[in-house]
């Protein structure tokens, strides 16, 4: 019964998950003082993710006690996995002969008979780091391509070798551009216009053409008839992954943005919600506004950062709009992080418009205990008080992330939230989510939304966001996420 336990653990450290990885280990009983292998290597590999995020003595004693711990794994094993990681850390670590020793057992142990079993992949690839350990980049390059031609879709893999050598090349002070040529593909984020025809043939190709070209390993964004659908086949058709960020339920997104359109572009938005990877609710009710759709834009658009950190990849986006008129959504946020960025004009070949609410706002809300004795100052405004929780909304939501996370350093032990959502009425009830996220007592963090979470990537790159599981509420399961120190 361990080895899912294990599995559950890395996927969650592999998805930046780290401190409910940490708590997974520890509640599956599982010890650092363990003689299986399997649970040495998990438990270096966390080690090895927590040092990452430390610097001076406190990283070089993770990083020690994570080198002890692969080791133990391999001369338990006879397994290269554990001991090539070994390598590296030790490399990482300042101690360059050590790290060159054990490169060397590493080219020994792959070729001895008796080692463990390893796929392809990783055979070519663990040759590949040690020859990169050793100093012969050229052969890495070489062994790291042969490797990538075993399992050229395998990208969470190739992410894993690729983040290891950079860690290499930067101890080494040698560059790390080279690195550029075996990254997975980018993820893609997409919009577009609603004014086209469900038989718009030119319009499919012209979108198909696009997509084809920039090659993504996924795609990211709503599903409105028009641009969005045609963007969402077209990956589909090419084999590439969906995932569909709505910004509100389905039937009231499919009711306000596909329906009015025909029943051709309703049918084919229900059959991409069947085939979508995931699809992602930014509100649990309400309904589409101008303010819930520019939440939702952000949310996507960081999730398309998440993912390409993911993967050691680079984010693009494609935004297709009206030719002649100026451009679509407010792209200034992506731009500003040197992000690139597609535009395709097409000529619309449907009239038909939807009006959406202009009355809401987008606002960063912070739930705090009203006992807390503090003024956030700007334009932050208290909105409602219930439940010994103050709800305080404020436009800007890096901001709001600053403030949360420098009165949680102030005040270990209180309970803080932040959402980020569309607000048109502050006794709408809008603001019990943040109230509700506010109650998972999150040890060491900030609780956060999913939007608020995902739009973060957008706002603040560097905010340290893991994912955090569910919480169960009356309406259903609510993701839940942490932004730690």
């Amino acid at each position: 019964m361990i080895r899912p336990q294990l599995n559950s653990i890395t996927r969650l450290a592999r998805a930046g998950a780290l401190e409910q990885a940490w708590t997974t280990f520890h509640a599956a009983g599982l010890s650092p003082q363990s003689d299986d292998p399997d649970v040495l290597t998990v438990y270096g590999r966390l080690l090895k993710d927590r040092a990452a995020g430390e610097s001076g003595a406190a990283r070089e004693e993770l990083l020690n006690r994570a080198i002890t711990a692969y080791e133990r794994a391999s001369a338990l094993s006879h397994a290269t996995y554990p001991l090539i990681n070994a390598a590296t850390l030790a490399y990482v670590a300042g101690r360059h002969e050590a790290a060159v020793t054990l490169a060397n057992a590493v080219m020994t142990l792959l070729d001895d008979p008796l080692r463990a079993a390893e796929t392809p992949y990783w055979i070519d690839a663990t040759r590949a780091e040690a020859l990169l350990l050793l100093g012969r980049t050229q052969d890495a390059e070489r062994m790291l391509r042969q490797a990538i031609g075993h399992q050229p879709e395998a990208w969470e893999d190739h992410a894993s070798t690729l983040r290891q050598f950079a860690m290499i090349l930067a101890e080494a002070g040698r560059p790390a551009d080279w690195l550029d040529r075996h990254r997975p593909a980018s993820p893609l984020y997409f919009e577009g216009i609603l004014g086209l025809a469900a038989d718009d043939a030119q319009a499919a190709r012209t979108i198909a053409g696009a997509v084809d070209a920039l090659a993504p390993s996924m795609v990211i964004g709503a599903l409105a008839a028009g641009a969005d659908i045609l963007v969402a086949e077209a990956a589909i058709e090419a084999g590439r992954q969906l995932h569909v960020v709505l910004p509100c339920p389905a039937e009231l997104f499919r009711a306000a943005s596909v329906d009015p359109f025909g029943p051709a572009w309703a049918d084919r938005f229900d059959a991409l919600m069947g085939r979508a990877v995931s699809v992602r609710e930014m509100d649990d009710w309400q309904p589409l506004s101008n303010a819930s759709v520019e939440v939702s834009r952000q949310a996507a658009m960081g999730l398309a950062l998440c993912e390409a950190k993911r993967l050691q990849s680079s984010a693009r986006a494609l935004q297709i709009v009206g030719r002649g008129e100026e451009g679509g959504g407010d792209m200034a946020g992506w731009e500003a992080l040197g992000l690139r960025l597609d535009r395709l004009a097409l000529e619309r070949s449907n009239a038909a418009q939807v009006a959406l609410s202009p009355e809401a706002e987008v606002v960063a809300l912070i739930a705090v205990p009203e006992s807390l004795p503090f003024h956030f100052g700007g334009d932050a405004t208290l909105l409602i008080g219930q439940e010994g929780q103050h709800a305080y909304g404020q436009s800007s939501l890096a901001d709001a992330a600053h403030r949360a996370a420098a009165l949680r350093g102030d005040h270990p032990e209180a309970r803080l939230a932040l959402d980020y959502r569309a607000l048109a009425d502050t006794q709408d009830g809008r603001w019990d989510r943040a109230l509700m996220i506010a109650a998972a007592d999150l040890e060491g963090a900030v609780a956060l939304s999913e939007s608020a979470a995902l739009a973060l990537a957008l706002h603040a790159p560097e905010a340290n966001v893991q994912p955090m599981g569910d919480i169960r509420t009356a309406s259903g399961d609510l993701a839940l996420y942490g932004l730690f120190p």
